[in-house]
């Protein structure tokens, strides 16, 4: 029987987009795994393998880092199992076979290192990734912006690289108004860690013109650029306008998606962007900038900003506005849009490779023999 070990380690992050990716990804492939006959094995840490209490688990330990056993590798002299696939589903991972013929294929979410550190740590970060592609048998994107980049400025040979978008991570919840949301104004939403590459700080000068809406910025608040938000909101005393309540309960996401006027998601730097089609999926205009993967995502339904200056932002969001207000079927192709962007679709692809990965190996030994 085919073995796949799913690295799910970042479940213990349940509100970043690794987590939730490990979350959706996870619980989807291994139903489809066990309906084609594969066995998964789920790697986590312990409490996250109490998520999966019929499967077998592989828990996620100090001795099992890679940096432990990167220079032992090489002088491993145990039995290959040739039944077994390793997937380390996202580019961070520090889990990796310690057998060094084992099939890795890789998931990478995105390269964004290039555009947020410092000439050093770009170099660092670098030689990092080239070392987990260059154990990789072959790589998974989740966007052809990001496997483009992969090819541009990363060696990857001649490994295959395939596109897997991820699904929509919106799960029947039932909604719960938050009690922030203390009256029927309306409001304008987005959601996501409080961090600098998000850029929702330009939000601040559109909220200023759109003096008919409020705005709630919702996410965890990762570092001193929170801060800076709040106390710019502060400061131009639009307090009881622009909200950060912090993280939200999936009750208070759901409420906030189903009763937003728009959703806008300015970050300039994404490998998918997850946020913008949950709320496509529920027929809400959506705000993006232009920039790496979410033109991609967004498609042609999306709304774009070229640049972050006030008069711009606020223009392009009257305009859509207008747009999606004077289409009767905008809401249902933002709906059809979003539902291409489905996790029981990714699981298959996934499961495709695993039995193709499988298949090769399986060639190779027996040529061997």
């Amino acid at each position: 029987m085919l073995e796949v070990v799913l690295d799910l380690e970042k479940l213990r992050q349940p509100y970043c987009g690794l987590g939730q990716f490990a979350r959706y990804l996870g619980d989807t492939l291994v139903e489809e795994l066990k309906l084609r006959g594969i066995e998964p094995i789920i790697l986590a840490r312990k409490p996250q393998l109490a998520h999966f209490p019929h499967e077998r688990g592989l828990e996620a330990s100090l001795w099992r880092k890679e940096f432990l056993q990167r220079h032992s590798r090489r002088f491993y002299a145990g039995t290959l199992d040739q039944n077994l696939i390793w997937h380390a589903t996202h580019q961070q991972t520090r889990y990796l076979p310690r057998h060094p013929r084992t099939p890795v294929l890789l998931t990478i979410h995105d390269l964004n290192f290039l555009r947020e550190k410092s000439s050093c740590k770009i170099a660092r970060e670098r030689r990092r990734h080239q070392l987990i592609i260059d154990r990789a048998t072959e790589i998974v994107t989740i966007s052809q912006f990001v496997a483009e980049e992969v090819r541009a400025e990363m060696n990857v040979g001649d490994k295959p690289i395939h596109v897997i978008y991820n699904g929509v991570s919106r799960a029947p919840t039932e909604p719960v108004r938050p009690a922030f949301v203390a009256d029927e104004r309306p409001f304008l939403f987005s959601i996501g860690l409080i961090q600098r590459k998000k850029n929702f700080h330009v939000l601040i000068d559109l909220i200023e013109r759109a003096a008919g809406y409020r705005m709630i910025l919702a996410g965890i608040k990762c570092d001193a650029y929170a801060e800076e938000i709040e106390e710019e909101v502060r400061r131009r005393g639009l307090s009881d306008r622009f909200l950060l309540p912090g993280p939200v309960s999936e009750g208070e996401r759901e409420w906030l998606y189903q009763n937003c006027s728009a959703f806008l998601f300015p970050s300039i730097t994404e490998g998918f962007g997850l946020p913008p089609i949950e709320a496509m999926l529920g027929g809400k205009p959506t705000f993006l900038s232009r920039r790496t993967s979410l033109p991609e995502i967004g498609g042609d339904l999306a709304f774009y900003w070229d640049e972050f200056n006030g008069d711009h932002l606020y223009q392009r969001f009257v305009d859509g506005m207008r747009r999606f207000s004077e289409d009767p079927l905008y809401a249902e192709r933002l709906k059809t849009h979003a539902g291409q962007f489905c996790w029981r679709k990714a699981a298959r692809q996934y499961a495709d490779l695993y039995e193709s990965i499988g298949g090769i190996q399986q060639s190779r030994i027996a040529s061997a023999a």
